[in-house]
């Protein structure tokens, strides 16, 4: 199922500030993907992401802030992010650079959308909290749960 609005807490992005796009063409596979959104599964996971009409919306799961929207548009071999903004709201998400801000949103998408591992390439180039962040989708659960996880596979568990 799609993650939807409605499945976690999120608000307006607040002070639009324009991106540059990232540069990257998505395949139709991927995009599929990416219209799945992703809603987040345990605590360390900060974000909550949805797409509708080819829009995705990108909040911080803890306090359900939008802090990316970006534009999908059809292109030659797939779809293109053809517009960005990113929260100015200061007392809401500290915001770098343009160019950093839409390497982060290329990141997001890659890491919590598609699938396909980030590179060690472009984690280095954030800081080591932004690192953690767009990492997490990928460490498998039982990291984050482990007595859970026990738990739940001995015979009479939760």
């Amino acid at each position: 199922m799609n993650a939807q609005r409605s499945h976690w807490s999120n608000e307006p992005l607040k002070m639009p500030q324009e991106i540059p796009p990232p540069a990257r063409v998505w395949t139709e596979e991927e995009m599929q993907a990416i219209r799945r959104g992703y809603v987040p599964q345990v605590m360390d996971e900060k974000w909550f992401i949805f797409v509708e009409d080819d829009r995705l919306y990108a909040h911080r799961s803890w306090t359900g802030i939008g802090v990316y929207e970006a534009a999908f548009a059809p292109v030659e071999g797939g779809y293109a992010i053809e517009s960005a903004v990113v929260t100015g709201d200061e007392s809401a998400y500290r915001r770098s650079s343009d160019q950093d801000e839409s390497h982060i949103l290329e990141m997001l998408v890659v890491g919590h959308l598609t699938g396909e591992p980030i590179s060690t390439e472009g984690l280095s180039q954030q800081d080591p909290l932004m690192a953690w962040e767009l990492t997490v989708p990928s460490i498998p659960k039982q990291a984050f749960l482990p007595t859970a996880v026990k738990k739940a596979a001995q015979p009479g568990g939760p």
